[in-house]
């Protein structure tokens, strides 16, 4: 990596970086001397100059007929950065605290059309753990290679999977036709009982799906909400049938 680079990482431009290693390397310099040594327009390392001035790494010298410039110690440059740590931890409590306070806000999104439902269902898949409830009959007529996909991937992830289904033939038919995880157990409602479509839990977003007329979901992030909905699924999962 050029020196020029690890200036313009620690907070320069490009043109504050040529104008401040040209200037190191001639120690004083007027304008047009430093304009033609850093390859940068005199009208615009007048501008430069006062910004590096600014940030303490150039000083004008006083008492001269002519303006010249010198370069502060590289030095200045670890220091300022020391300074703006100490600055940022000293209030990181305070930035972490608003950034909880804007996760703990509930959120609710609403995706649209096949790709969105497809999108929501890859969340799930990486979540971690989820509690189905509902029906897998529409999940499968999406995109046959994409829902293949979908239960494959299902299958490899080793977390806990749950679905609640109702007694109709197309979840037993699924129940009985696609392999399952180590950890995805399946249980019925009574009789009689039946979910129009497809909803999860996971973490803590709660997602209702739709398929007629229109195929969207409805995906609410909220603590209070997924732990309420837990507490009743929790309470439909013992009394439903293995």
């Amino acid at each position: 990596m050029e020196t020029r680079e690890v200036l313009e990482k620690v907070g320069l431009t490009e043109k504050e970086a040529s104008v401040y290693l040209a200037l190191l390397e001639l120690g004083t310099a007027a304008v047009q001397t430093l304009a033609r040594k850093a390859g940068v327009k005199r009208t615009t390392v007048y501008s430069i100059l006062s910004d590096l001035q600014k940030r303490g790494l150039v000083q004008e010298v006083p008492q001269t007929k002519k303006a010249l410039y010198t370069a502060e110690s590289p030095q200045y440059l670890l220091t300022n950065l020391n300074k703006q740590q100490e600055l940022l931890a000293h209030f990181l409590p305070n930035l972490l605290a608003l950034h909880n306070l804007q996760k703990e806000k509930p959120k609710v999104q609403l995706f649209q059309g096949e790709e969105g439902v497809k999108l929501v269902y890859q969340k799930i898949v990486e979540a971690g753990g989820v509690w189905f409830f509902g029906t897998s009959a529409e999940v499968t007529k999406l995109d046959t290679a994409w829902a293949n996909a979908f239960f494959k991937r299902m299958r490899q992830n080793r977390y806990p999977v749950r679905d609640l289904f109702a007694r109709n033939p197309q979840d037993i038919a699924y129940a009985k036709n696609h392999e399952r995880g180590p950890m995805h157990e399946v249980r019925w409602l009574p009789k009689g009982m039946s979910f129009p479509s497809d909803n999860a839990i996971f973490g803590d977003n709660v997602v209702f799906f739709s398929f007629h007329p229109q195929i969207f979901c409805v995906m609410i992030s909220s603590r209070e909400v997924a732990q309420s909905l837990k507490i009743l699924y929790e309470l439909a999962w013992q009394s439903a049938s293995s």
